[in-house]
């Protein structure tokens, strides 16, 4: 019985139909067909990366120019503006000093010589000159009352060669008032270096202000 089933078995399979003969070009074509989407896939991806690199490069660059010029227009500003701003100038008073320093009376300059110290001489009859503004306006007379003259006048001082004055004067109306004769006085007695030579006389302005 069981090699009656088994007959059976191979005769069935020796009989069955047979498979057809595979098709070498369907094979192809399917290989063919399979490679090839691969294939386009890939390239359309790099192609699709190169066209969006392109466009980022193309992006940078365009905008590259508008991020640099900026700085040169604020620049060429902050060069503009420098150049507008002129500095004023500023007047200065150093000229004026000596001016100013060297204001008031002086004596002859051939007095004494040309060695001679005029400078310290003048500083002498200035300071006599103060005390003529200071004092001798409120100089009294014999009646104890101060009776003037006032004003600005001219103290002839005798000057001796050995350093010492000798006196003063003073001219009309100041001559024999109690003012002029203060005035006079104030000359009457100074001391500066002596000179080669005789005496000499110096006009000197002095005032005399009313009390």
């Amino acid at each position: 019985m069981k090699s009656w089933v088994l007959g059976s078995i191979l005769l069935v399979a020796a009989c069955g139909p047979a498979k057809p003969p595979a098709d070498p070009s369907k094979a192809d074509d399917s290989s063919s067909s399979k490679g090839e989407a691969p294939a386009e896939s890939w390239g359309s991806s790099e192609t699709a990366q190169a066209s969006a690199s392109g466009t980022s490069h193309a992006s940078d660059s365009a905008s590259a120019p508008t991020t640099s010029s900026a700085p040169t227009t604020s620049s060429a500003t902050t060069t503009s503006t420098s150049t507008t701003k002129t500095p004023k100038a500023v007047a200065s008073t150093d000229d004026a000093a000596p001016t100013s320093a060297d204001a008031g009376p002086h004596v002859p300059a051939s007095f004494g010589g040309a060695s001679y110290d005029r400078t310290q001489l003048e500083v002498v009859l200035k300071r006599a000159a103060r005390q003529v503004k200071a004092n001798c306006g409120a100089a009294t007379d014999e009646n104890g009352a101060a009776s003037g003259p006032w004003g600005k006048t001219t103290v002839t001082v005798k000057l001796g060669h050995n350093g010492h004055s000798k006196g003063g004067t003073v001219p009309s109306p100041f001559d024999g008032k109690a003012a002029g004769r203060c005035a006079a006085q104030a000359f009457g007695n100074l001391i500066y270096a002596p000179f080669a030579g005789s005496d000499a006389d110096v006009d000197w302005p002095v005032e005399v202000v009313k009390p």
